[in-house]
């Protein structure tokens, strides 16, 4: 599996809440394209500074169908699993 963080806009904006729900629906559509189902996990929070971070954790065969949508907003892949304590899960397929 890999995992990705994406950072958005701060938390009480509108334009954030927009934003988070334009990506969760561009990942959930690119994934639906697989021939076979794929892992995947949708974890948020918030930072210190208050902004949205959510971590993804995708399948390789997820990570070629997610591509577009992780590059669309700027995805940083990590190197390790992140620490999920105080996070949210949104999604498990």
């Amino acid at each position: 599996m890999a995992w990705y963080e994406i950072i958005n806009a701060k938390s009480d904006s509108y334009i954030a809440d927009r934003d988070a729900e334009d990506m969760l629906r561009q990942l959930a559509t690119a994934l639906q394209t697989a021939d076979d189902p794929v892992e995947t996990e949708v974890f948020y929070g918030l930072t210190s500074n208050g902004a949205r971070r959510y971590y993804v954790s995708l399948s390789l065969e997820a990570v070629e169908l997610a591509e577009r949508v992780l590059a669309s907003y700027d995805a940083r892949e990590l190197t390790a699993p992140p620490d999920l304590t105080g996070m949210e899960q949104i999604r498990r397929r």
